[in-house]
Parts: structure tokens; C-alpha cells; sequence
């Protein structure tokens, strides 16, 4: 049986830039859009490629 793919992590980034906004809305009393962009959108990759590594692992333990 195939395994699923790994996914890009959308929820995960929004959940990201949403905290990130919060925060400063919070903090300072505006909100940051472009630094939450910033910020979320890397982290994504990040977590996107941990995915992926983790995947391939997992995938070289089955094959041996």
C-alpha cells in the first residue's frame, strides 16, 4: 500500500501568522503584516521540510 504524501503545512503557516499578528496587536497596538508574512513564510518551508525528512526516513526503514 502507498504511503500518503507529505503535504505543505497551510495550517500551520496561518496559524503562525495569525499568532504572530495577535501578538503584536497585543503587544504594541498594531498590527505588522509584512514582518508576520515574513516570519510564517519561512517557518513554513522549515516545517515543510521536516515533513519531508521525516518522511524519508521512515521510507528508508521500510525499504531495509
Amino acid at each position: 500500500m502507498p504511503a500518503p504524501h507529505t503535504t505543505f503545512p497551510v495550517a500551520e503557516g496561518i496559524g503562525i501568522f495569525v499568532g504572530i499578528v495577535a501578538w503584536d496587536l497585543l503587544a504594541d497596538g498594531h498590527m505588522e503584516i509584512i514582518k508576520a508574512l515574513l516570519i510564517a513564510a519561512p517557518c513554513s518551508l522549515v516545517w515543510f521540510g521536516f515533513r519531508r525528512w521525516r518522511e524519508k526516513g521512515k521510507d528508508g526503514d521500510r525499504h531495509h
